[in-house]
């Protein structure tokens, strides 16, 4: 595996919410295994197909299957004998991270290329093997009609249950059925989970939906003056983008927002989080410059800002520009 497919892996890592769905050949899964346990103990859901190069698995192998299975993940493998499948791994999917580097990114519609990804892991989980952690416990299937959908829009949850004597869809806290359908409408992001209980254990399954409110990075700047009691936007300039005029001693508060898929820095500050404010003094022209890091680019925005004269100053400048026009005048009489 190439150095940068392991740069972009260790990336969505980092930057991951709440699910990670791929399919992978088990010398990486026995790479990943640590982090993976890690993130199910932060309650992000894993579903996996591991593509088997041979029938016979090892023990390490064969635990790692089973503790992934037991903490709550979707496992599959698959034998893949003439290893034509190729892998994958989805985060949130949104962000899909390939082993086929692309010559041009320009040329690959990647919502797509992830939409494309999803239906070649539903259809290859059909054909997998199931591994399943022998506990006792009750059985759950869930499942959403979109698991990917832009704010205010519905989508239908589904589920079945086997075992289990009481049924708790969080975090609508509802008590369900043993089959049924729910509809939903989806105005932020959600982690649906179901948890079916009986006499001997307790099962849960969660699936995430993403909704999408923005995609990249934008700005928003509020001012603030000695005679204003709150902070009122400020617009940059009408044909250049990111240029602010600002009067003397204000006070600015600047707000970012980011799709929650990437790392963002600034030069200054260093790393910060994906939302967030933060309030700012310029006794000077000044600027800030962003570092937008995601699977698919980089992208750098500078922010300038630009102190504005006040009235004393400009009439200082208005009369020294008078002054020596007068002088001459008065040479030339003489």
């Amino acid at each position: 595996m190439s150095e940068l497919f392991n740069e972009k892996i260790k990336l969505a890592f980092r930057s991951c919410q709440f699910h990670i769905q791929g399919i992978i050949p088990y010398h990486l899964l026995d790479e990943l295994s640590v982090s993976l346990f890690n993130l199910q103990t932060k309650g992000i859901l894993i579903e996996l197909i591991i593509l088997m190069e041979n029938e016979n698995k090892s023990i390490k192998i064969t635990n790692t299957l089973l503790r992934i299975a037991a903490g709550g993940g979707q496992i599959h493998c698959y034998d893949n004998q003439e290893n034509k499948i190729g892998y994958f791994i989805n985060i949130d999917k949104k962000i899909n991270i390939s082993a086929i580097e692309l010559t041009n990114e320009f040329e690959t519609d990647h919502h797509t290329k992830i939409t494309n990804g999803i239906l070649n892991f539903q259809d290859l989980k059909a054909q997998a093997k199931p591994i399943v952690h022998q506990s006792g416990n009750p059985q759950v299937y869930l499942s959403a009609s979109n698991e990917w959908v832009k704010t205010g829009e519905k989508i239908t949850l589904s589920w079945e249950v086997d075992q289990a004597e009481s049924i708790i869809l969080m975090p609508l806290n509802l008590s369900i059925p043993l089959k049924g359908s729910y509809d939903v409408q989806i105005d932020m992001d959600y982690l649906f989970s179901i948890q079916a209980k009986n006499n001997n254990a307790i099962s849960e399954k969660r699936i995430f939906v993403k909704a999408l409110t923005s995609l990249g990075l934008s700005f928003s700047v509020f001012i603030s003056t000695d005679k204003l009691e709150e902070y009122i936007p400020l617009h940059a300039h009408p044909e250049i983008p990111f240029h602010y005029a600002i009067p003397p001693a204000c006070h600015l508060r600047l707000y970012w927002e980011a799709d929650k898929m990437g790392i963002l820095n600034e030069e200054i500050w260093g790393e910060i989080p994906a939302n967030g404010f933060r309030d700012i003094q310029f006794k000077e022209d000044s600027s800030l410059h962003f570092t937008w890091k995601t699977i698919f680019e980089t992208k750098k925005t500078i922010l300038h800002f630009y102190i504005l004269q006040d009235n004393q100053s400009f009439q200082s400048q208005k009369q020294a520009k008078k002054l020596p026009s007068f002088l001459e005048l008065f040479k030339k009489r003489r």
